[in-house]
């Protein structure tokens, strides 16, 4: 048989809110801490916060579980973090080296080679290209660009319809910016920024000033260098 109990006194009211909410606090205590999530390896979470906090570069956490950031271990020498929340270092592999610890790339042996930490390569850089066995960089050599053609800074030799192209799509910030393109060295000419006008003026009161590469009959290279009617070699 059920019975209805009614409080008609203020103490008596007091203590069913108090009841009431410490069930309530103790329900939500109880939700929070299983929701409470638990650390995969990378990551670590300290106390009071339910977001996880990966291990910055250069580091990596092997353990689950971890609260403090001291539990993230600095990469050991010939092994390379290159993003946060790693839970194992990368090995530098045969053809690169990192003899000190923390870093998050690595160091190319081969002359011309530039380490590239999305696949943990030696990649060849601007002016060399892979030998017929793809295990070493050379110099790139470079033909004469004919018929009219200029070379950009990375050796293609292009035509004036094949430079608008290049420039306009790949080099400046929009077709709309492209100005035109200098042959001798190589670049695209493009509308300058907003933020650059302020020193338009002043740049163009200072004396002109020339850089040019000549090549000599003997097969030599002189770089010669004009301010106002000065040359300097």
């Amino acid at each position: 048989m059920l019975r209805t109990c009614r409080c008609k006194s203020f103490r008596c009211v007091w203590w069913l809110n108090a009841v009431l909410l410490t069930l309530v606090s103790g329900n939500n205590l109880s939700q929070q801490f299983q929701e409470r999530p638990s650390c995969q390896p990378g990551f670590y979470c300290p106390l009071g916060n339910f977001i996880p906090v990966p291990c910055p570069r250069g580091t990596y956490g092997p353990t689950s579980g971890a609260m403090s950031i001291d539990s993230c271990l600095k990469c050991p020498p010939h092994h390379f973090c290159p993003r946060p929340g790693l839970s194992a270092s990368l090995p530098c592999g045969p053809d690169a080296q990192q003899p000190l610890s923390g870093h998050n790339t690595c160091i190319c042996l081969g002359e011309g080679q530039s380490f590239q930490t999305s696949d943990g390569q030696c990649h060849c850089t601007i002016g060399y290209q892979p030998t017929n066995k793809g295990d070493a960089c050379v110099h790139k050599l470079y033909y004469v660009c004919r018929d009219g053609r200029t070379r950009t800074q990375y050796g293609d030799c292009l035509d004036r319809y094949q430079w608008a192209l290049h420039c306009r799509q790949q080099v400046c910030q929009s077709a709309e910016d492209y100005r035109g393109y200098d042959g001798e060295l190589g670049l695209c000419v493009c509308r300058e920024p907003p933020g650059r006008a302020a020193c338009g003026g002043l740049c163009r009161r200072r004396p002109a000033t020339e850089l040019k590469l000549n090549c000599q009959s003997n097969g030599d290279m002189e770089l010669v260098w004009r301010y106002e009617s000065q040359n300097k070699e």
